[in-house]
């Protein structure tokens, strides 16, 4: 029988698609524990601005019934200073 080379040929390729494709699921599955670390903190950040909008909204609803609050929620960007003008608390220094 003839040898060809024909075989060690196929073989190489063989060998190299095979080392191509190891290469490829070894960085799938990098990339997978990658991408479920990150959902993971995605998701810690969407639970602590639920959170924090629920405590705002809160804030918000209370400054109806205690007005003393106003100036926190309107440093923190919660509230405009446009919606207290209507209360007359006006600065001493300003006329109409």
């Amino acid at each position: 029988m003839k040898n060809s080379s024909l075989t060690p040929a196929l073989l190489g390729v063989l060998l190299v698609f095979t080392l191509g494709t190891l290469g490829l699921t070894f960085l799938n599955v990098q990339l997978i524990r990658k991408a479920r670390s990150l959902q993971d903190v995605a998701n810690q950040i969407n639970t602590v601005r639920a959170t924090l909008d629920s405590l705002a909204r809160e804030a918000i609803a209370y400054s109806q019934t205690n007005p003393a609050i106003d100036p926190i929620l309107i440093s923190v960007g919660l509230k405009n200073p446009a919606a207290n003008a209507g209360t007359g608390n006006r600065p001493a220094g300003r006329q109409p």
